[in-house]
């Protein structure tokens, strides 16, 4: 099986191998061992895929099973199921989940019409899990997604490249913070008439992002192994926001009646993590589903532009539930 490989970029298909023993079913055990003798040098010889005439894969088998078999056995014989097969379209990180759950070291790869068209083996898988985790953890602290995404040439590139590496979520993330205290700003008289409201902002942006980062993560990972309904994933994400903010709320809004002593305040405590608890599970779910939906790597919709939305979101639940309740 011999071709050449041309897919989407980050696609199954771009990081599988085609040099693979590839046989029908009715070829003999003997015949595969004569042939793995020869000088080939195939990716991943730990297999042999079967396929029809069409070239459907039927399965696998393997080669230390061959071996063992008498030489006039045939495939069919020893043929397994594999435990997972992947789409050559899907994303290449689908890979990286499947073969943690199946424990396989090679996954074969189909078409629409079942048609064997590579294997993903083992040295691709932990590439791809090297390179999908530094991506993550660079896009998640703020750094450009277009830019280098190696350790090293980050570390010790010249100065030009770096910036524009590094600082354009880091411009966003002051024009949030301006925007925050410009917010903050407008619920003036309601600071200077209970100044507790002060105490417990930073507790109210940083439990909404908290919640939020975690349904981020979720979300990201769950689009690229799972088939969602979309709506019903929202929904679900809405309802454990509810519950973490109930839970959350409960205990903020103990924790600032201890601290400041004004019921008030504590109510306005509990019911803003509450609320913007599930609020930032909502956000947080929604927009990495707007970007897959519209043709974008889900993963650009989560760490800066979530976050920012949150703290702005939260801010103003924290100080509009203020002005409802102390009616300030």
């Amino acid at each position: 099986m011999r071709s050449q490989n041309q897919f989407a970029l980050n696609s199954i298909g771009s990081i599988m191998s085609v040099d693979v023993p590839v046989h029908l079913p009715q070829v003999l055990c003997g015949t595969i061992i004569a042939e793995l003798a020869k000088d080939v040098d195939w990716d991943d010889i730990h297999h042999v895929y079967i396929v029809d005439e069409h070239q459907k894969f039927l399965g696998y088998a393997p080669l230390s099973k061959a071996i063992k078999a008498p030489p006039k056995t045939t495939l069919r014989h020893i043929m397994q199921q594999a435990p997972s097969v992947l789409h050559v379209d899907a994303d290449q990180e689908q890979a990286v989940f499947e073969a943690v759950r199946t424990d396989l070291d090679a996954i074969p790869v189909v078409d629409d019409k079942g048609r064997l068209k590579g294997v993903v083996t083992a040295s691709s898988i932990l590439d791809v899990m090297h390179s999908e985790h530094v991506e993550d953890v660079l896009f998640a602290t703020g750094i450009s997604r277009d830019g280098d995404t190696n350790f090293v040439k980050l570390a010790s590139a010249r100065l030009l490249p770096v910036l524009r590496t590094r600082a354009p979520w880091l411009v966003a993330g002051s024009v949030v913070g301006i925007s925050l205290g410009f917010v903050s700003s407008q619920f003036e008289a309601a600071l200077e008439k209970t100044l507790a409201l002060a105490y417990f902002i930073p507790v109210i942006a940083y439990i909404a992002d908290s919640v939020g980062t975690q349904s981020e993560a979720i979300t990201v990972r769950a689009l690229a192994t799972l088939k969602l309904n979309f709506a019903t994933y929202i929904l679900r994400e809405i309802a454990i926001g509810f519950m973490l903010g109930a839970l959350l709320g409960t205990m903020g809004a103990i924790g600032s009646w201890l601290i400041g002593g004004n019921a008030s305040v504590a109510l306005v405590v509990g019911l803003s993590l509450l609320t913007a608890s599930t609020l930032s599970t909502g956000l947080a779910a929604s927009i990495p589903i707007l970007f897959k939906k519209f043709g974008k790597d889900p993963a650009l919709g989560s760490g800066p532009i979530a976050t920012a939305l949150q703290d702005i979101l939260s801010i103003v639940v924290y100080f509009v539930f203020a002005l409802i309740i102390l009616g300030t």
